[in-house]
């Protein structure tokens, strides 16, 4: 355990609890809450009686978070991630109960005594038991600056023989909250998130100092056009300027998937084809192709057809087809 001055500069701690309101008031109370975001991150559904409590301290740049909370269905849609200017990388430590879902095709299950890792710039979907739950929420340029590459860890669940010592460290942490001064609490942050990257030592694909230049670079412009792409077009002039490399390293980069603009064309399809999937929703497809920069619906009708065998209007008939058959059948 690091060396921790107290003094009187004392560490804001910040709560958040249902426990005092009727039950029937306690989700909702939730739902507004504007801490720690008054936008809200994930779509949600109880999946038993609401009930909640959260504490929440900044240490150093780092956002310490222990929390206690009811089961949940959680889900952030691509939309959501276009709207918010909230991204960060939140490492998960689940003290108690289990999770299990699908973090943009990657299937993860967590149970108690595990850590997993989850980058909120990426569509998810889980549902949670009851559960508490210690979280450091990384902004992204931290995160980057100290784990590198940050394409494979959306998903990624540490087994208990490595996330023991993170967990531990978090729950000494934890109690030390209301006795820590700012700059103690500075510390412990750093030594939390050095302890998570120990953790993660052999759990992880070789970092960038160990990849090829052009493998690399391929990730980090990969990134860089998911997280524009909601934009709508993406500019290879643009998309140099935020990877430092010129043209030629760029198409480079990406010769061997068939160059950049063919990656971008079948990111913008598959963002595409998940849009149509929103039945409930029912966006125009017009809207969609305007969206994800498709020239109009029908450049977006002509592409979708070519990779996916049939036009975005017959993919979601299809899929409403298939829906009033499980209906049915139900």
């Amino acid at each position: 355990m690091p060396h921790v001055e107290f003094g009187d500069d004392a560490l804001a701690v910040r709560r958040f609890t249902t426990a005092h309101l009727p039950p029937e008031e306690r989700y909702r109370a939730w739902l507004e809450r504007d801490w720690p975001r008054a936008q809200s991150i994930f779509r949600t559904e109880p999946i038993e009686p609401f009930d909640t409590s959260w504490e929440s301290a900044q240490l150093g740049p780092i956002m310490f978070v222990y929390t206690e909370i009811t089961g949940q269905r959680w889900e952030r849609r691509l939309q959501d991630i276009r709207t918010s200017d909230f991204d960060p990388i939140i490492i998960n430590m689940l003290v108690e109960g289990e999770r299990q879902g699908d973090m943009d095709g990657r299937v993860f299950r967590e149970s108690a005594g595990t850590f997993s890792i989850h980058d909120l710039g990426r569509p998810s979907l889980h549902v949670s038991s009851a559960s508490r739950t210690y979280s450091m929420v990384l902004p992204r340029p931290l995160a980057r600056e100290w784990l590198g590459d940050l394409h494979d860890l959306h998903g990624l669940v540490a087994p208990k023989e490595r996330a023991e010592i993170l967990v531990a460290h978090a729950a000494q942490i934890h109690r030390l909250l209301p006795h820590l001064n700012v700059a103690s609490g500075e510390r412990l942050g750093r030594s939390l998130l050095e302890t998570a990257i120990v953790a993660l030592t052999g759990l992880r694909a070789p970092t960038d100092r160990a990849a090829p230049p052009e493998t690399a670079l391929r990730r980090r412009a990969e990134e860089a056009i998911e997280r524009r792409l909601g934009a709508g077009n993406v500019s290879i002039t643009e998309l140099c300027e935020a990877v430092g490399a010129s043209r030629g390293r760029l198409f480079a980069a990406f010769h061997s998937g068939g160059g950049v603009r063919h990656f971008i064309m079948r990111v913008r399809l598959e963002r595409a084809r998940v849009a149509l999937a929103e039945l409930d929703r029912g966006e125009p497809i017009g809207t969609i192709a305007e969206r994800l920069g498709f020239s109009d619906a029908s450049h977006l009708s002509r592409t979708f057809r070519k990779r996916y065998g049939m036009t975005p209007r017959e993919y979601r008939h299809l899929l409403l087809t298939d829906r009033v058959a499980v209906t049915d059948a139900n």
